[in-house]
């Protein structure tokens, strides 16, 4: 645990498999499997269902995905921020740092837009489409029946699971960023004067 959790964790020293099994500690840290009643065998299939949609991209890929992972783990960690979220919050968070960028092509949503491309028609020319896709693709392997992640979770449960992921998913949209930077700000003043 001590390694998960610290920042100078470094995904490129690792071959895939070993990502994978890290993937796996990292949840198993979290402990949803313990909170949630979710099965191991249910975090591993999707774990490695993601491994598998995952293109052989130089930067959106398995190395990159895990990594983010970690390091979503590791601030979660260290600045206390893990210990207050409730079970459904903790796999929401991890479960979207590991799908951020599923199936990502690895060129830009402005590239697949001026290219017009399959994925920009099926987005409706979204500027947000890869955010979209990943979001999507991520809630169909949380939802398939084979792998069975969220089975043990109420009907409730699943609905804030999946609302949570989407919403973190497409909160990484850069397009966005300034906005969502300047949101944030504002309600960390609001909530900080509203406690003096």
């Amino acid at each position: 645990r001590p390694l998960l959790s610290r920042l100078d964790f470094t995904a490129l020293e690792y071959s895939e498999e070993d990502l994978a099994v890290i993937a796996a500690h990292i949840f198993y840290e979290i402990e949803v499997d313990v909170r949630l009643n979710i099965p191991r065998s249910a975090v591993q299939n999707f774990i490695l269902s993601v491994w598998g949609c995952m293109l052989d991209n130089p930067y959106h890929n398995w190395t990159h995905v895990v990594d983010v992972t970690q390091t979503v783990y590791s601030l979660a960690v260290q600045s206390g921020v893990l210990a207050g979220l409730t079970g459904t919050q903790r796999l929401a968070l991890f479960l979207a740092a590991l799908c951020h960028d599923l199936e990502h092509p690895g060129v830009t949503a402005a590239y697949l837009l001026k290219s017009q491309s399959a994925l920009a028609a099926c987005y409706r020319r979204d500027p947000a489409l890869l955010e979209r896709h990943h979001s999507l693709r991520a809630f169909e392997l949380m939802s398939c029946h084979d792998i069975g992640l969220l089975q043990s979770l109420t009907a409730e449960e699943r609905v804030e699971v999946s609302s949570l992921v989407r919403d973190v998913i497409m909160a990484t949209d850069m397009s966005r960023h300034a906005a969502f930077c300047a949101a944030t700000a504002a309600a960390t003043a609001a909530a900080t004067a509203a406690a003096t």
